[in-house]
């Protein structure tokens, strides 16, 4: 009888380590090239390759808002601001790697490669703080409320406050804030590029944002305000203009390097984020459920996939090292 008992026991144990365990997910061949959607409707990621077919999914446990794919191609950080750790996952292995402990509140996160070291926007600390390779925090910079998009040049790193209107641009060198302006509030979407910014957003209250505004980066004053009617929240850069995605009215504009509007089409319900792969444009349907490719030169929709509930966040692999 007792040794019954203790064979229980131990099948007890087994159980309820086994099911703490992380599930182990469909390992991406290195040599595979995709594109991939986060979606936060049913928390699973979908990969698909260039002829737009779905190959793997993943079914994720916790509520990722946010994923970077590494330069090495292989480590995928998710991320999220009611989750208490960020992971880092192996895609070849399908396996949880490692976790930064760092508390609720992570809204982005970035890996500045030059300087081996990440940064996470903290909603909840209304900070952004740095963390060494190992998961060590190494500095803290205090900013306006809700720090969320962020982009940088490898010299400085642009941070825009969701709730504060305010762009902070921190010194990379001495992690200290060197110069603070004002934006619009609610801002979502953000273009880097030579001695300027675009910036776009969902507007505040019942006034949804209808333009792109253009900062210089050296004086951080207003230099142009460009209709995109409604709330621009994502941006795309290539040889063939600078692509911006409305998800209040469905539209994607194109402009040339003078901010002059060339084509523009509707594309989705409730679109969210754009990029590029194989050449094409790829715009997520949130509301549509569905991954759109693009000719990024006619703006006609070529394909359209069926991806899980809720694309929010698109990551692509297009060379593997």
């Amino acid at each position: 009888m007792g040794k019954l008992r203790l064979t229980f026991i131990l099948l007890a144990c087994f159980f309820i380590l086994s099911g703490c365990l992380e599930k182990k997910q469909q390992p991406i061949d290195e040599g595979q090239l995709f594109t991939a959607t986060l979606n936060v409707g049913d928390f699973s990621i979908d990969f698909l390759n260039s002829d737009g077919e779905k190959f793997a999914r993943w079914e994720l446990k916790k509520p990722y808002t946010g994923a970077t794919l590494l330069p090495d191609g292989d480590t995928l950080i998710l991320y999220g601001p009611e989750i208490e750790e960020v992971d880092f996952y192996s895609l070849k292995d399908g396996s949880l790697k490692k976790s930064f402990k760092c508390g609720k509140g992570i809204s982005n996160v970035l890996y500045l490669e030059s300087h081996s070291e990440f940064a996470f926007a903290d909603k909840v600390q209304n900070q952004v703080r740095f963390f060494d390779e190992n998961g060590k925090e190494t500095q803290n910079v205090k900013t306006a409320e809700y720090p969320m998009v962020m982009e940088t040049d490898e010299e400085k790193l642009y941070v825009a406050s969701f709730k504060g209107a305010m762009l902070s641009v921190i010194n990379l060198r001495n992690h200290e804030i060197e110069r603070e302006f004002k934006i619009p509030a609610s801002t979502a979407g953000m273009l880097l590029r030579e001695k300027e910014i675009w910036i776009g957003g969902h507007g505040k209250g019942d006034e949804p944002q209808s333009a792109i505004s253009v900062y210089s980066l050296e004086t951080g004053t207003l230099k142009k305000e460009i209709p995109a009617p409604l709330m621009p929240v994502d941006f795309f850069e290539n040889d063939k203009g600078i692509y911006a995605l409305s998800h209040g009215t469905n539209m994607l504009y194109q402009y040339n390097s003078n901010k002059e509007l060339i084509k523009k089409t509707e594309v989705g319900a409730n679109p969210f984020a754009i990029d590029s792969f194989n050449g094409k444009l790829i715009v997520t349907g949130f509301d549509s459920e569905k991954l759109y490719w693009i000719n990024p030169e006619t703006l006609d929709i070529e394909r359209a996939v069926d991806v899980g509930k809720g694309p929010f966040v698109i990551f692509t692999r297009e060379k593997v090292k």
